[in-house]
C-alpha cells in the first residue's frame, strides 16, 4: 500500500474523489429533504429521483465512447466544474418562490454529467498505477474510501442539515466538487496521458458526429442481439430490474418515513441510510469469507426475498430501533447480490462483448430503480407511506418467489 501511496497522482487522485463521494452523499440527502420541505409531495420527490438516474443512464451510453475518444481527465474536471456550479443554482432555486421545473432541468444536467466522473475515474485509474500488480491493491483503496464515504456521510449529512440547514450542506457539496475538479488538476498530465502511437503521435480524438451515433447504435444491437438469444439471460435482466424497481419505493418513501411515521428530522433519516451501509458492510465481508455452494440462481432469488422480508417492518411499525434494524438487515441481506449477478454475466459473456451487452443492459435494468420511485411518489398519497413501503416489501417476496423458478438454470 506504501508503494501505491508514494504516487502523487494516485494522492491527488483518492482524495479529490473521496472528498467529492462524500460529497455527494451530503448533497443527496440535503437535496431529498429540502425538495420535500418545499413541496410536501411525495410526487416531487419521485420525480427529483426519476429525473437524475433516468438521465444518468440516457447520457450514460454516450459518457463511455467520449471518455474514450478524449483525455479522461479533462472531462473529470469539466464534470466537476459544472456540477459544483448546477448545485450552487440548486440552494438559488430552491430558496426561492419559483417554479419546479428549473430545478428538474438542473437535476437532470447533473445527471448527465454524472458517468463522466463516475466512469471515467475507474477508466484513469490503470493509468495512475505503473506497477499493474498494484491495480488490484489500488482498487481495494478505492472500494475502502466509498464505503467510508457511505457509512459517514449519511448520519453526518443528517447532523449538519439539523444543525445549519438543508441550503449550507448542499453548498458543501458544490464546494466539495470544485475540490475534486482542484485535485485533479494537480495529478501530473503526463500521468493521466492517453497511450501513444508508436511514431508518438495520438490517435484522433474527435469523433465525426454522424460515425459516432452509428457506432454507438451498432454497439446496442449487438448487445440485444447476444441478450434476446438468450432466455436465461432475459429472466436475470428482468428479475434484477424487478429488485431495482422494489428499492424504488425506499428511495423515495424513507424521508417522509423518517419526519411522519419516526416524528423524527434529518438526524433520523441519516440514521436509516447509515444503518444500510453498515449491513451492507459486514454482509459484504461476511460472504467474502464463506465458501458459497448454493447455486448462484437460487442464491439471487433468495436475496430478492429476504430483502422483502427485512424491509417488511418498516410498513409495518413507527419505531427508530425497529426500522434501524430492518434497514441494517436489508443491507446485509443485498450486499452480495451484484458481486455474484457481475461475475455470473462476466463468465457467461465473451470478453469482446463485454462493454456491448453491459451496456445495453444498463439501458433495462438502470430504469427500474428511478420508474419504482416515480410509480411510488404518485402512490403515497393514496396509501401512505407504511402501506407503500408494506406493498413494496410483499412484491418483493413475491418477485423472489417466482425467481426461485425461474432462474434455478443459473449456476456458478
Amino acid at each position: 500500500m506504501q508503494q501505491i501511496w508514494k504516487q502523487p497522482a494516485f494522492r491527488w487522485y483518492w482524495t479529490g474523489l473521496f472528498l467529492s463521494g462524500l460529497g455527494d452523499q451530503f448533497g443527496w440527502l440535503a437535496l431529498t429533504w429540502f425538495v420535500m420541505k418545499k413541496t410536501g409531495s411525495s410526487v416531487a420527490m419521485g420525480g427529483v429521483v426519476l429525473t437524475y438516474f433516468w438521465s444518468q443512464v440516457a447520457a450514460g451510453l454516450v459518457a463511455g465512447v467520449l471518455l474514450d475518444r478524449f483525455e479522461r481527465r479533462n472531462l473529470i474536471i469539466m464534470d466537476n466544474l459544472l456540477r459544483g456550479a448546477i448545485y450552487l443554482g440548486l440552494v438559488a432555486l430552491l430558496q426561492g418562490n419559483g417554479p419546479l421545473w428549473p430545478v428538474f432541468l438542473l437535476i437532470a444536467l447533473a445527471g448527465m454529467l454524472a458517468p463522466l466522473s463516475n466512469a471515467g475515474s475507474q477508466a484513469l485509474l490503470p493509468r495512475l498505477v505503473p506497477d499493474k500488480e498494484m491495480l488490484l491493491k489500488a482498487n481495494s483503496l478505492m472500494e475502502s474510501q466509498w464505503q467510508i464515504a457511505y457509512l459517514l456521510g449519511p448520519a453526518l449529512a443528517g447532523l449538519l442539515v439539523s444543525w445549519y440547514g438543508e441550503a449550507q450542506v448542499l453548498i458543501l457539496d458544490a464546494i466539495s466538487f470544485f475540490v475534486c475538479a482542484a485535485c485533479f488538476f494537480f495529478i501530473p498530465k503526463a500521468a493521466a496521458q492517453p497511450d501513444r502511437n508508436p511514431d508518438g503521435s495520438r490517435e484522433e480524438t474527435v469523433p465525426q458526429t454522424a460515425a459516432f451515433f452509428q457506432a454507438l447504435l451498432s454497439d446496442l444491437r449487438t448487445g440485444y442481439r447476444y441478450l434476446f438469444a438468450r432466455p436465461i439471460l432475459l429472466w436475470l435482466i428482468f428479475f434484477v430490474f424487478l429488485f431495482n424497481m422494489a428499492y424504488g419505493p425506499v428511495e423515495v418513501a424513507l424521508p417522509f418515513y423518517a419526519r411522519d411515521a419516526l416524528q423524527g428530522e434529518a438526524v433520523s433519516l441519516g440514521m436509516l441510510w447509515m444503518a444500510l451501509a453498515v449491513g451492507s458492510l459486514c454482509g459484504s465481508l461476511l460472504f467474502s469469507f464463506l465458501e458459497w455452494r448454493i447455486p448462484t440462481g437460487y442464491t439471487l432469488a433468495g436475496i430478492i426475498v429476504l430483502w422483502g422480508i427485512a424491509t417488511l417492518p418498516l410498513g409495518l411499525c413507527s419505531r427508530l430501533d425497529i426500522a434501524l434494524l430492518s434497514m441494517a438487515l436489508a443491507g446485509l441481506a443485498f450486499a452480495p447480490f451484484g458481486v455474484l449477478y457481475r461475475t455470473y454475466l462476466q463468465r457467461q459473456v465473451p470478453e469482446e462483448l463485454l462493454g456491448r451487452v453491459f451496456t445495453s443492459i444498463r439501458t433495462i435494468t438502470g430504469t427500474g430503480m428511478p420508474f419504482g420511485a416515480f410509480v411510488s411518489g404518485l402512490l403515497i398519497p393514496e396509501l401512505g407511506v407504511n402501506r407503500l413501503l408494506l406493498l413494496g416489501a410483499l412484491v418483493c417476496m413475491l418477485a423472489g418467489g417466482v425467481a426461485f423458478r425461474q432462474l434455478r438454470g443459473i449456476r456458478p
